[in-house]
């Protein structure tokens, strides 16, 4: 039986990722629901090879629907130290945490 090369398949399950991101940024305006399914499609091979999906691309799409933001479809808020950006497409809110900068002669 053969061995598993799974460094070399996350290797490629990471740029496979960066691509389906990259089709979904230029097809979002044209084809919205096409976007989406490369969304889904990259949530997928994420969960596979448990790749943890980058920040960049976390942000790129509501994770509730898999619908991806643009203009006119989201809502950003800023609140009481977090970034709230509302989905208007099926309304889920998403939260994110800003920490204070730390001063560099801080220690902790």
């Amino acid at each position: 039986m053969l061995k598993r090369e799974k460094k070399l398949e996350r290797k490629i399950a990471k740029e496979r990722i960066e691509i389906l991101f990259e089709m979904m940024e230029k097809m979002k305006y044209e084809d919205y629901e096409l976007a989406r399914r490369y969304i889904e499609l990259a949530r997928r091979i994420a969960m596979k090879y448990r790749l943890k999906m980058p920040k960049k691309y976390k942000l790129l799409f509501c994770k509730k629907c898999l619908y991806p933001y643009k203009e006119g479809r989201f809502r950003v808020r800023i609140r009481k130290s977090r970034v709230i950006i509302t989905c208007l497409n099926c309304g889920y809110e998403r939260r994110i945490p800003i920490r204070p900068r730390r001063k560099k002669n801080e220690h902790h």
